[in-house]
């Protein structure tokens, strides 16, 4: 019996967490910059059998959550 790998995708939600002075007043721009800026980045993680099964986010105040059912649209033979 021959093995087919169907893959899909979905949306996923990445936060992170920046801090600001109080009295600090910035712009849409400037507050995603910060957020580039400080975001460690979407990593894959050993588990579940290989190295690519699990995905994280690498910093403290980061996460990282699916936002839709995954949709299959594409397959390996």
């Amino acid at each position: 019996m021959k093995k087919i790998t169907v893959l899909g995708h979905t949306p996923v939600t990445v936060s992170v967490m920046i801090e600001v002075p109080d009295n600090a007043v910035l712009t849409e721009s400037e507050i995603y910059a910060k957020a580039v800026k400080k975001f460690g980045g979407i990593r894959s993680y050993l588990g579940n059998g290989g190295n690519d099964k699990l995905i994280g986010v690498e910093g403290d105040g980061e996460s990282i959550s699916a936002d839709e059912s995954v949709t299959f649209d594409d397959f390996l033979i």
